[in-house]
């Protein structure tokens, strides 16, 4: 889920470069296959149903939708991010060996990595800077309602560069103490929880880091396979106690009832993220190892299988696009106002009709999104250790403010994209792949 800035049964297959950014290696995980695809269907959703869009005298509005106690209860069964990066964690492990097992080096893997989660934010700012400035001309407003909007998926991105880069030193710490990096990642969260809930809120948001990576760190340890020899007993108890650890934090306080920003309810435990998520990942983390228990022997038809695969394939564009497409479907109300249902019960009544014709162009999105990664594809990674850190951190950074500021106009905001468009520059070689065959 995201807020605004104010918010991967086992099979041996060939694996495209693509599958691989999105977080599927050659040895493919159904369980974290059908979660990465629940995962997405559920971020869609919920965006594309939580906030309605009016425009009052050229004035745009957003405004949440979702609310009541009903709903509080369910953003703790539909926060699924912490999903995203544990099967993110799985993933990058996987990668990491294979990289070690072949001799490649941290730069060759850093490189393939992070151009691969850069590509789709350049795409991003070529379509929307012009689209800001033709709307900057007809309204401010509207300008920078647009660009905070379409940026609010980028803090993902973001952190997940970063969870990229320290996976191999990650990975390490696991392999000498598997329980030494969850721990102190953990008690770094509840530090800075601490901290915020004690008056020093300015730095809530190195939660970003420590709470992401612990779930990140929960996929190490489902690759490395450590729960291998656990009970399902011992299992369903670490998942109960989680759901317990939940309820203490939240009941007699101090931590935030929901999950995601309501109507009544605008502080929530995600933005910025509280430890609250990453016990939430724990007990998310237990139910996937039954599940995974369960559907060992699973494997789905051929059919199901293409469908898994295309979806998990384009899960980076999927996500990063599915807002940007709702602004762009919601652009022409600008001009006519009075198609936007101004009544409540009205809108809801058009949801359906509203999934289906965003479902449609997002499937178009990302169809053209596709031809735009493999323009990129005739290009190498760039392998040099400098070289590949140089462009992450350049990267990771622009994405981060644009995420904060908002994909705008303003100076600041396209230096930031600058930043992006330099670092995948420096990912990226200009030799030209060699066609296999």
């Amino acid at each position: 889920m995201t807020e605004g800035p104010g918010s991967v049964r086992r099979e041996q297959g060939t694996t495209s470069d693509a599958v691989v950014a999105s977080g599927a290696p050659a040895t493919r995980n159904w369980t974290l296959e059908l979660v990465r695809v629940f995962s997405i269907a559920v971020v869609v959703f919920v965006h594309w149903v939580s906030v309605r869009v009016t425009v009052v005298d050229g004035v745009v509005r957003g405004e949440a939708t979702l609310h009541g106690r009903p709903i509080w209860l369910a953003t703790w069964v539909l926060q699924v991010m912490p999903l995203f990066f544990l099967a993110g964690g799985y993933a990058n492990t996987l990668v990491v060996d294979r990289c070690r097992a072949e001799g490649r080096t941290y730069g060759a893997y850093l490189g393939a990595r992070a151009r691969r989660l850069s590509i789709p934010v350049v795409a991003l700012i070529l379509f929307f800077v012009p689209l800001g400035l033709a709307l900057g001309a007809y309204s401010d407003n509207a300008a920078a309602t647009v660009a905070d909007i379409v940026a609010s998926p980028l803090w993902f991105l973001a952190i997940y560069l970063v969870a990229a880069a320290v996976a191999p030193l990650m990975l390490r710490a696991h392999d000498r103490s598997p329980w030494s990096a969850p721990a102190a990642l953990l008690g770094a969260s509840l530090l800075i929880d601490a901290l915020r809930f004690n008056g020093y809120g300015r730095y809530a948001e190195w939660n970003l880091i420590f709470v992401w990576l612990f779930c990140h760190q929960l996929g190490v340890l489902y690759a490395r396979r450590t729960f291998q020899r656990a009970t399902d007993g011992a299992i369903v108890a670490a998942g109960v106690a989680g759901i317990v650890a939940l309820v203490v934090m939240v009941g007699p306080g101090p931590y935030f009832p929901t999950m995601l920003g309501l109507l009544d309810a605008p502080v929530s435990n995600l933005a910025p993220p509280t430890s609250a998520l990453s016990i939430l990942a724990v007990a998310q983390f237990a139910v996937i190892l039954l599940a995974d228990r369960r559907l060992t022997a699973w494997t789905p038809r051929d059919s199901s299988r293409r469908v898994l695969g295309v979806i998990v394939a384009t899960l980076m564009p999927i996500y990063l696009w599915h807002i940007p497409v709702m602004a762009v479907l919601t652009a022409p109300s600008l001009f006519l106002p009075a198609i936007l249902p101004r009544d409540p019960a009205l809108w809801w009544m058009t949801r359906p009709l509203w999934l289906i014709v965003g479902l449609a162009a997002l499937i178009c999105a990302v169809r053209i999104l596709i031809r735009w990664d493999i323009l990129w594809s005739a290009f190498t990674p760039r392998t040099t250790t400098s070289a590949t850190i140089t462009g992450t951190v350049l990267s990771a950074a622009g994405i981060f403010v644009l995420w904060r500021i908002g994909l705008g106009t303003d100076t600041t905001a396209l230096l930031a994209a600058l930043a992006v468009v330099l670092g995948t520059a420096l990912l990226t070689t200009t030799r030209r792949t060699t066609p296999s065959g």
